[in-house]
This record gives C-alpha cells, sequence and structure tokens, in this order.
C-alpha cells in the first residue's frame, strides 16, 4: 500500500516566500509613484530603534494622537495598503495627527533594509519611520504582533484605543477602519 501524499501546504508556504522575496527585490512597480526628489527625499529617514527605545518615542507622542502603522517590504498587504496611510498623513496632517511607521524588517539583511528605505522615499513618507533592530520573531511578542500589517491608534492621552490587525483572517481591517478610528479620536478632542 502506497504511503498517504503529504499535503502541499509547505510547498506553497515556500514558493508564497520566495515570489514575495523576488517582488520586494524587484523594486518599484511601473505605476508605483517617482521617488522623492529634493524636500521629500531628505525628509525620509528609516530610524533605527530597539523594541525598548521604540516605547520611549512612542511616549513621547501622547498629546496627540498617533496612528502607528507596523509593516515590513516582505508583506504585500502592508505594501499595497501603505500609500493610503500617506494619504491619511497629509489629510490630517493640519488636524495633528501623528503617523508614524515602524518597519520590521530583518535589520541585519542590507538588501531588505535598502529596499524598504527606497519604499519610504518612493511612498513620500516625510513621517516619522522607524526600523525595529531587533530579530523579526524577537520584535513581534514584544511588540504583542501576531502578523502585520497592523495599525495601533492611540488617543491623546497615550492609550491605545484601536487594534486594527490582520490576525483574523476571516476579520479584516479595511482603510475605512482606520479612518473611522482617527475620526472618532478627532471628534473626542475638546474644541478650542
Amino acid at each position: 500500500m502506497p504511503l498517504p501524499r503529504r499535503p502541499t501546504l509547505l510547498r506553497h508556504s515556500a514558493l508564497a516566500t520566495v515570489i514575495v522575496a523576488m517582488i520586494a527585490c524587484a523594486g518599484p512597480a511601473a505605476d508605483a509613484p517617482p521617488a522623492a526628489t529634493g524636500r521629500d527625499a531628505a525628509a525620509v529617514e528609516l530610524r533605527p530603534v530597539t523594541v525598548e527605545e521604540w516605547r520611549i518615542e512612542l511616549a513621547r507622542l501622547e498629546g496627540r494622537i498617533a496612528v502607528v502603522d507596523m509593516w515590513a517590504t516582505w508583506c504585500i498587504p502592508c505594501i499595497e495598503r501603505f500609500p493610503h496611510m500617506v494619504e491619511l498623513f497629509h489629510r490630517y496632517e493640519a488636524e495633528g495627527v501623528t503617523f508614524v511607521s515602524v518597519c520590521l524588517d530583518d535589520p541585519g539583511d542590507e538588501q531588505a533594509v535598502a529596499s524598504a528605505r527606497r519604499f519610504l522615499e518612493g511612498q513620500r513618507a516625510v513621517f516619522a519611520n522607524y526600523l525595529i533592530t531587533e530579530n523579526t520573531a524577537d520584535a513581534f511578542e514584544k511588540l504583542d504582533l501576531l502578523s502585520i500589517p497592523a495599525v495601533f491608534i492611540y488617543a491623546a492621552d497615550g492609550e491605545l484605543r484601536y487594534r486594527l490587525t490582520a490576525d483574523d483572517p476571516n476579520d479584516q481591517f479595511t482603510d475605512s477602519d482606520v479612518e473611522a478610528a482617527i475620526s472618532n479620536l478627532l471628534g473626542e478632542l475638546p474644541l478650542v
């Protein structure tokens, strides 16, 4: 009697990983925005921090509504939705909403880090961008992440009010969820 065939999930996972890596290394798509130049290029930075240093940076945001986007170049949904975060940044900047991105690419992989920088420049992500310098598995654990993309939205008092994640494949957050959360928090601010 022949042995039953093994499930192909592992092979499909490996293939998906290879495809994602190829896409990430291929550079911007033909319809991607042109690379940032001048003031925009100079303003785009990817600052390396440990998780503990990131927490200190996050504490400094208290007093403002803060939208934190956790992403990586190997995460296709992260890359697809990032332009919307940049759009929201421009829309809500005048209302005092702070946007921050936290990159979870492997800090030891020079090509991945360079790709993340190029991506941020191409998106003209002129808000604060951080690269977690700890290994990815440790960073996920310390940040209490199961998956990305993830968007954490903090109220002006520093309380995490919205935790939008891709943890449940049957209940994914949308760009509209992010906008609704920001709008709700802005509605709670006292009129000046």
